[in-house]
């Protein structure tokens, strides 16, 4: 991935790439590896509840494969489709 300075649009509700991350891992107790693949990213927290929240959060996201972030560099701003175990399915570029 290229370097470059990333500018955080504060008003944009959707999301801003910031890394991914892929490998294998073994799980404590267990002999085999599992393949793990993830992505991060920058969003607005959600409104409404009896939360008070200020700024901006980062999160962790799992992937279904490093696909998903092909051709993305940190802060791109994206739409993120999740398949219906919460894990990112699609990403779609917003220019």
């Amino acid at each position: 991935m290229d370097k470059k300075e990333i500018v955080i649009d504060t008003s944009f509700g959707g999301y801003t790439f910031v890394g991914a991350q892929y490998g294998k891992f073994t799980p404590q107790g267990e002999s085999h590896e599992r393949d793990y693949c993830n992505m991060f990213v920058i969003s607005q927290f959600g409104t409404g509840g009896n939360n008070s929240t200020v700024g901006l959060k980062a999160e962790k996201l799992r992937c279904l494969s490093p696909d998903v972030w092909n051709g993305l560099t940190p802060g791109d701003k994206i739409i993120i489709s999740f398949e219906r175990f919460g894990r990112v399915q699609a990403v779609n570029l917003v220019e």
